[in-house]
């Protein structure tokens, strides 16, 4: 159940980085427009698209900041889980060999048990066949 709610936060982490990431396409896309555009402008309109080519790096830079800490709490929070599961299975593990353990100990006397069982019904029918003969003879 908390595995559940950790990857949930995770994919809905990983789906906020892809959404900065297509608004960062779009900006970046715009700022080229931008860009051009100011390069062919002329007097006041040349001003103001600088002003607005500022403000769209500003806004580039902004968003590649806020992904750069999207992604490092993505990476840290996978990172945290990947350290819990590894001290959980730390601290099973012994437990699981033991159990293991005690499954090997408890199948090798079941088997020694069955081949006793095997070999002692062998001579109980060897035996039984013995006597029929015997009686029939005599």
């Amino acid at each position: 159940m908390a595995g559940e709610r950790g990857q949930g936060r995770i994919d809905q982490g990983r789906g906020k980085i892809r959404e900065l990431e297509g608004r960062l396409l779009k900006l970046e896309g715009q700022l080229k427009i931008l860009q051009g555009q100011t390069r062919q402008a002329r007097g006041k309109a040349r001003v103001r698209l600088a002003r607005l080519e500022k403000d769209a790096a500003s806004q580039v830079a902004r968003v590649q900041a806020a992904l750069r800490v999207s992604r490092d709490r993505v990476a840290e929070a996978i990172q945290t889980g990947r350290r819990r599961v590894e001290k959980l299975m730390r601290s099973v593990e012994p437990a699981l060999q033991q159990s293991l353990g005690q499954g090997r100990l408890l199948l090798r006397a079941s088997a020694t048990e069955a081949r006793l069982l095997s070999r002692g019904l062998r001579a109980g029918v060897q035996a039984g066949r013995e006597a029929f003969r015997r009686s029939r003879r005599g």
